[in-house]
């Protein structure tokens, strides 16, 4: 992913924009794995994972057999994790809530957006953007309740103007106490609301950082207990530039070691604060793929599925839409939606009320399809959802099809 620009308010909408940036019905093994592990790692959550009813074969390659840590935790199948918010009714964007029940049977791990490095780097976990511990219990429970793991999610994003970021991740990766501190506070949070792992999501980080990040990731790894998984989110990159302070800082193949899924987070060719057009072309997810798999064991591979779009036009920062948002506008400003040939992705352009020009680049079910396609002729391990709430609903078709 990419930085913050300067003027992107505090909340998780922004999120996507930074910039200097179905369940597959489980087998019969992944149930009998998740019912021999149910006591160990979904102790959190009374009663365990339900069953449901196994798959359909799916008539695409599979891929790469896992690690048996990872293979341990959520089975042999392809992975499908989801990014999860709370509403936020200033920008009209509903929770995450809902889908994850709704579409529990076509998810794996659900990563709620809630906790964050304080911005001092002394290793102080915060919430933000978080209900309450007893709200978050409950979530937990009920994501347990259809199957699904919850991992806690660490970053360093959304402190307000400038480089505030990039300072925290310095600080922070400088001072061996505050990361103790940090790992102790994730092992505290893991054992009192009941999650299944750890996801970092640790961006801009100074370039120079490479090799602290790169030991802070393993220090996290040897600290998790057995059965608990690891993720990382990392900027996407087509070659290594150490000197890139959006992915300079990502040692890929040390980093893939260290974690059970690498997640690519390839939903920022276009950002809000770069000239309009789409935020994933399939030559660009395809470009950005093919170089982690140069680095990373394909079956640790996850690729990023954009579920928003931008309205870029007028003055300041685009307006950040989800799939309906995206639909009812074309419709508001009587325009079609057209389909971008060379790209693959759908968008809009129409004059606004000033006379203003916008161009409008969002992620459809026919969007999603063709990078679910791309996901099985690479043989990757699966996809994962930013955000869950705000997505076409067509592409849980399109995932129950293509990654079942």
């Amino acid at each position: 992913m990419t930085t913050l620009p300067p003027q992107c308010p505090e909340r998780p909408s922004c999120r996507p924009g930074r910039g200097r940036r179905a369940r597959r019905r489980p087998s019969v093994i992944r149930l009998v794995a998740l019912a021999l592990g149910a006591a160990l790692f979904l102790g959190a959550c009374a009663g365990g994972p339900a069953a449901r009813p196994p798959a359909k074969p799916g008539d695409g390659q599979r891929p790469s057999p896992p690690s048996n840590r990872a293979a341990g935790i959520v089975g042999n199948d392809p992975v499908v994790y989801g990014f999860y918010t709370e509403p936020e009714p200033e920008a009209g964007l509903p929770g995450s809530f809902a889908t994850m029940v709704r579409h529990a049977r076509d998810l794996d791990v659900v990563v709620p957006f809630w906790f964050r490095l304080a911005e001092s780097g002394d290793g102080t976990i915060e919430a933000y953007g978080a209900p309450p511990p007893p709200r978050r219990r409950q979530v937990i429970a009920d994501a347990h309740r259809r199957g699904l793991k919850v991992e806690l999610i660490l970053h360093n994003l959304l402190y307000g103007s400038g480089d505030r970021s990039a300072a925290t991740a310095r600080r922070f990766l400088r001072d061996p106490r505050a990361q103790d501190r940090a790992i102790r506070g994730m092992l505290d949070l893991m054992r009192q609301e009941g999650y299944d792992g750890v996801h970092l999501d640790l961006e801009t980080v100074p370039p120079e950082e490479r090799p602290r990040l790169t030991a802070f990731v393993r220090k996290v790894r040897e600290a998790l207990p057995e059965g608990k998984l690891l993720s990382i989110a990392v900027f996407p990159r087509d070659r290594d530039d150490p000197t890139d302070p959006n992915a300079g800082a990502y040692d890929y193949a040390a980093l893939g070691r260290a974690v059970d899924f690498f997640i690519l987070m390839t939903y920022s060719e276009h950002r809000a604060d770069t000239p309009p057009g789409p935020l994933a072309s399939l030559d660009y997810v395809d470009r950005m793929v093919r170089y982690a798999l140069r680095h990373v064991p394909r079956e640790k591979v996850i690729v990023g599925l954009g579920a928003f779009g931008f309205d870029w036009g007028g003055d300041g920062l685009p307006r950040y839409l989800d799939h309906a948002q995206a639909v009812r506008l074309a419709r508001e400003r009587g325009v079609e939606v057209r389909w971008d040939d060379r790209a693959r992705v759908p968008f809009f352009t129409y004059t606004g009320d000033d006379g203003s020009s916008h161009a409008v680049y969002f992620e459809n079910g026919r969007s999603w399809a063709e990078k679910l396609d791309l996901v099985r002729r690479h043989r990757v391990r699966g996809v994962a959802i930013w955000r869950l709430g705000m997505e076409d609903p067509a592409g849980w078709r399109e995932i129950a099809r293509r990654l079942s």
